[in-house]
């Protein structure tokens, strides 16, 4: 009787000791792997073009989100996140402050505009099916940054609409500037949670 009970008890220690969800990784980790997977551009098409000819410039762009501000969080925590944002927060409803640093693959042939971009701004969620796990769609507006090829800075402002799906982790953007070296852009949105 006392081998059965000594090893029940071992085989309750040693089974406990197999459940992933008993380790906990700790906050480095959690903010670590996060911050690795926030390190991928999404895709996006710039328009370059002049009075004369344009095309499309393949550009890469990552989005950072210092604040966001959900609208319907439990209201027992607060609706407040910094940087690293739930995604069911974000989709379920929220508006955040924006920056999105832009590389250009290559130089802008016709547009007096360089290939380095910083935009910011603040973009609005709104959750269309299932509280926006499977769709929602986002409105903003925010100020682009930038060194035209004389050497001197430039900016404008920009319109943004977007729609996301498969729990925000892909989704398309739009954006109009009111800029005559770059009038829009589009790209594909690629995050990883």
């Amino acid at each position: 009787m006392t081998v059965i009970a000594v090893a029940v008890l071992v085989m309750s220690d040693v089974t406990g000791a197999l459940h992933a969800q008993d380790d906990d990784p700790g906050v480095l980790f959690e903010y670590g792997t996060w911050a690795l997977m926030q390190t991928v551009p999404s895709p996006v098409f710039v328009y370059d073009g002049n009075e004369s000819a344009s095309r499309l410039q393949f550009a890469m762009r990552w989005n950072i989100s210092p604040l966001n501000y959900s609208f319907n969080s439990n209201p027992l925590v607060s609706p407040v996140q910094f940087f690293k944002v739930n995604p069911v927060r974000r989709y379920g409803g929220s508006a955040e402050l924006t920056v999105m640093p832009e590389w250009a693959a290559g130089p802008f042939r016709y547009s007096d505009q360089g290939r380095f971009v910083l935009s910011a701004g603040l973009r609005c969620y709104i959750p269309a099916i299932e509280h926006g796990e499977y769709l929602a769609f986002s409105f903003g507006g925010k100020y682009r940054f930038y060194n035209n090829k004389s050497g001197g800075q430039d900016g404008s402002y920009s319109a943004e609409l977007g729609t996301y799906t498969l729990w925000g982790t892909l989704g398309f953007q739009f954006s109009y500037n009111f800029s005559s070296q770059s009038k829009y852009d589009f790209g594909v949105w690629l995050k990883y949670y």
